[in-house]
């Protein structure tokens, strides 16, 4: 146990941290920072997202038809809002808007003038529209407006569904689990669109920085020992011929401790916008965004990414070190380091949180990609991992001291 601590002392240098939590903080300021400023990115965005959480906390996690019909009060009593709210604006009772008719007359009328005149826009027009825009509820009556017309076009041509699949060459197995979630309650969930994609995009950028953060970690750890010459010291002994190991155990102790660390701080931010409040809902629902192989809510789902970002990072933690045992200085390290991060942080990362476990391809134009494609990936990754490090320690234990 001593010689483990002794390790992971090596390991967690003041240096190498420093450097990683200036980087950290650049990369996060630069990248998922983003997606927590603007985790419900535009007005329309915002509107739905407020719905969707009145909805939920009213209805549950499902728009049952019953419900649905209540939309309808709802809207009329937002249109007397409206109504209210637009005569409170001096320049809209000017130009004798006085109710949502009369607008969106008189915006139907400006866009089509302005689509005649090749785009030229009246600067004055374009004001008093924007203004109503922000001094009214316009955008929250055209979300409730767009959720009643998905969910009765669903109602209506959800009996074309699996022709058009099956018009477009889809696998059989796709085309049944599509006639699967047809059914009310997985047809009608209210997880919000802007709750998905910013859910997605984050957790492609913090995948790349668990990746990265533990190459920067793990690189020069067993380097330094070749550069030092501290192996003849640490064969002297019978306990010694095995440090690597516990060097190895080390590094994915340290790589386990690194990225449950990131994941409670890039957790914090996240959860912190809201978005639990929808974790009982269904990933497909009123507002498309994929279809997935599984019935999981978003609550799962995200429970389900923290262990694909887990076993990501395990695997690049075991590649890490693997190639650092065979790298003879710094720079031989950095020119493996790099295309290691490339390929499994930023390329794979990206690739496997894109979306996982819903319809998709291989790539843009490419073949579809099977159910649970996504989970024989990272097990072959960290079981390749893995065994390069098996093999590594059993290869030492047997060489002889140059």
């Amino acid at each position: 146990m001593t010689l483990f601590k002794w390790e992971l002392r090596k390991i967690w240098r003041p240096g190498i941290l420093a450097a990683m939590l200036l980087l950290g903080v650049v990369y996060y300021w630069m990248f998922p920072e983003f997606y927590i400023e603007y985790f419900c990115n535009g007005p329309d965005a915002e509107a739905q997202f407020q719905l969707a959480s009145e909805w939920v906390a009213q209805y549950g996690p499902t728009l049952e038809p019953e419900e649905r019909a209540e939309l309808d009060g709802q809207l009329a009593e937002e249109l007397e809002t409206f109504n209210e709210q637009i005569a409170a604006i001096p320049e809209a009772a000017a130009a004798g808007l006085t109710d949502y008719r009369t607008f969106c007359a008189f915006r139907d009328d400006y866009y089509t003038d302005t689509a005649a005149s090749g785009g030229d826009a009246d600067m004055d027009l374009e004001s008093l529209v924007q203004r109503v825009y922000s001094g009214t509820n316009w955008y929250i009556i055209e979300e409730i407006q767009n959720t009643m017309d998905l969910y009765d076009a669903h109602e209506k041509d959800r009996t074309m569904e699996i022709p058009n699949r099956e018009a477009m060459g889809q696998p059989e197995a796709m085309v049944r689990r599509a006639d699967q979630l047809t059914v009310p309650e997985s047809a009608h969930s209210l997880l919000p669109f802007p709750v998905k994609e910013s859910t997605r995009e984050y957790g492609k950028d913090l995948v790349v920085w668990c990746v990265l953060s533990i190459v920067l970690l793990l690189s020069p750890t067993l380097v330094r020992d070749r550069l030092r010459r501290t192996r003849a010291m640490q064969w002297t002994s019978r306990r010694g011929r095995s440090i690597l190991t516990t060097q190895m155990a080390a590094a994915l102790c340290s790589a386990l401790v690194l990225t449950v660390v990131n994941l409670v701080i890039y957790a914090i931010p996240f959860l912190a916008q809201g978005p639990l409040q929808f974790h009982a809902c269904g990933l497909d629902g009123i507002w498309a965004w994929g279809t997935p192989w599984f019935d999981w809510t978003y609550g799962t789902y995200l429970i389900v990414l923290a262990g694909m970002i887990l076993a990501l990072s395990l695997a690049a933690a075991g590649f890490t070190v693997f190639l650092s045992q065979y790298s003879s200085s710094y720079i031989a390290m950095l020119l493996k380091a790099l295309p290691l991060f490339v390929a499994v942080g930023a390329v794979l990362g990206s690739w496997l949180l894109n979306q996982p476990f819903c319809f998709r391809r291989f790539w843009e134009t490419g073949p579809w990609m099977p159910k649970g494609t996504e989970t024989a990936v990272i097990v072959i990754l960290v079981s390749v991992s893995v065994l390069l490090c098996a093999l590594t320690c059993r290869r030492q234990r047997k060489r002889e001291l140059l």
